[in-house]
């Protein structure tokens, strides 16, 4: 069966999610499927899905239940034929159930965020209004489970990744001369946004105590935020300024990863963590916290490869066993690729295949 799918996603920057909707999108269209992508007019979502040959909905919305949006997506349901409406976010959703109400089209939405939802008359009636739901790991269901969404409307879909659009590791001593790097320098790299939840404080805090063992090290953060400014003082405070660089937003971040000694990820929060998937892909060794789903990549909380959340002294000690031991950091690598086969763009587009199956029949 194929299917005619416009993906919903009206994020103005460019994070795992946008990659996700993207890359789900072209996959689907590589297997015949009809996909059309609403997205903000400029926002590096749609500048990608024109590139890569998708069509593209402008669509603008003031806010998560702007009229003239909702009539925009049903003109574009009568236009294109649509089945399905999926969307990619939390304010997707809103803006779906409204547009697809009394309209001859499914909505399904993926959950990528382990926040608990809003308790809200809004909030219940929009997610009641879904036909299915998919979960990127076992903590956002849970999630989902307590908020009160129906567990039989719950699926579990973990992101993918496609390695064939990776950069290779063999291009390791060019990268880093590009960049300005040696291949003597200890690099520890991280990416994401600087935001609350993804607490690169701690990773600051850890990254410090690291020095004392590996003076030589650098941390290079990439991605930008509102606590660009804090963490910056951070680091100042702690006198580790020198040796951490803040990069900002990069298109190059795989580049930036495949580089790395050591990739590590300090969430408090996090839906999966695609980034961790890079640099599984990459053959980098990874070091993160037992936050939110990213246990799923590793096969459970008390993977070696894990430490708590918010605790720098722990993570300090989980980068040092990496750092410190070389056969520690190849088990990590090869354990991570073959993780990665598991979470492929294939996988996922084969579940959410099967997903629309079962909502467009029912």
């Amino acid at each position: 069966m194929k299917f005619r799918v416009l993906h919903l996603n009206t994020e103005r920057g460019w994070r795992g999610g946008e990659r996700q909707t993207l890359w789900l999108a072209r996959e689907l269209e590589r297997r015949g499927h009809v996909n059309g992508i609403a997205a903000r007019p400029g926002a590096p979502l749609a500048e990608a899905a024109r590139r890569e040959g998708l069509p593209v909905l402008p669509l603008n919305p003031f806010f998560e239940f702007d009229p003239f949006a909702v009539r925009r997506l049903r003109w574009e349901f009568a236009r294109a034929g649509t089945q399905l409406l999926h969307a990619h976010t939390g304010h997707a959703v809103g803006l779906g159930a409204l547009a697809s109400r009394r309209a001859a089209v499914k909505f399904i939405a993926t959950r990528r965020v382990d926040f608990p939802l809003k308790n809200s008359p809004w909030t219940r009636w929009k997610y009641r209004r879904l036909d299915a739901l998919a979960a990127i790991s076992s903590k956002v269901r849970d999630v989902l489970l307590t908020g009160g969404v129906p567990g039989e409307k719950i699926n579990l879909i973990p992101s993918g990744v496609d390695p064939a659009r990776y950069p290779s590791a063999a291009d390791r001593v060019r990268l880093r001369s590009d960049r300005g790097f040696g291949p003597a320098d200890l690099l520890i790299v991280h990416a994401g946004a600087l935001v609350s939840h993804k607490d690169q404080a701690t990773l600051i805090r850890a990254f410090a105590a690291l020095l004392a063992q590996r003076p030589g090290a650098c941390l290079l953060l990439l991605g930008d935020g509102p606590l660009r400014g804090p963490l910056g003082a951070l680091a100042r405070n702690l006198r580790v300024a020198a040796s951490v660089s803040f990069l900002g937003h990069r298109t190059d971040v795989l580049e930036y990863t495949a580089l790395a000694d050591l990739f590590v990820f300090s969430s408090a929060e996090e839906g999966l963590g695609t980034a961790l998937l890079d640099a599984f892909v990459l053959g980098v060794p990874t070091a993160a916290t037992a936050a939110g789903g990213i246990p799923d990549l590793y096969g459970g909380p008390g993977a070696p490869e894990l430490s708590p959340a918010r605790d720098p002294k722990r993570l300090a000690e989980n980068m040092e066993r990496v750092l410190g031991d070389p056969a520690e950091a190849r088990r990590r690598v090869e354990r991570g690729r073959e993780t990665a086969r598991k979470f492929s763009v294939t996988a996922m587009a084969d579940a959410y295949e099967q997903l629309y199956e079962r909502v467009v029949g029912r």
